[in-house]
């Protein structure tokens, strides 16, 4: 990250049922010098990717779910902004494009996992997806990642809008008050 920097990102509201979400607490960059925050699993758009195959591509690296474009669907927040660095000097800027995407909606089944199991599927063994089920596979994470992601959790909405834990982006806990 650079002093000045715009960052783009494509990021994933992975939640249980509006009740539940899923955030990562990571840290910054190691030159932003900012204490740690929970963010959504997601990150920066690649030159020439779009918003959707972005989010897409890192739900895949972050949480190891792969799923259809279709199934994320439009946006259904964006939101901009500036961090300041924890130097008083420098900052970055920001352009966060969210998807929702319910894990109830999937489906695990013994060839892996699916979304929108039609009825012909009802005799091969399946489950759905929850909060509880759920296991982060963090095999295709970066190196940096690796370095940077110091938990994940489940947090119910309610409790995260109540929190004073550093949230990223900060209007994250208002916008999911508005959005239930």
């Amino acid at each position: 990250m650079q002093p000045g920097q715009h960052r783009e990102t494509a990021r994933i509201l992975l939640h249980s049922r509006f009740e539940q979400v899923f955030l990562l607490l990571t840290h910054f960059d190691p030159e932003v010098q900012l204490p740690p925050r929970w963010i959504t699993p997601g990150g920066g758009i690649d030159t020439g990717e779009s918003i959707i195959d972005a989010a897409v591509r890192e739900l895949f690296e972050e949480t190891g779910l792969r799923v259809d474009p279709e199934i994320l669907g439009a946006p259904v927040w964006s939101t901009s902004g500036r961090w300041d660095w924890g130097d008083g000097v420098n900052f970055h800027t920001y352009t966060d494009h969210f998807f929702q995407l319910d894990i109830t909606s999937l489906t695990l089944t013994d060839k892996g996992l699916e979304s929108g199991l039609t009825a012909n599927d009802a005799d091969r063994q399946s489950r759905h997806l929850d909060a509880d089920s759920f296991q982060l596979d963090n095999a295709f994470w970066t190196e940096d990642e690796h370095r940077d992601v110091l938990e994940h959790k489940w947090w119910k909405i309610i409790e995260l809008v109540e929190s004073t834990e550093p949230i990223g982006p900060p209007e994250l806990p208002n916008w999911l008050r508005s959005w239930l």
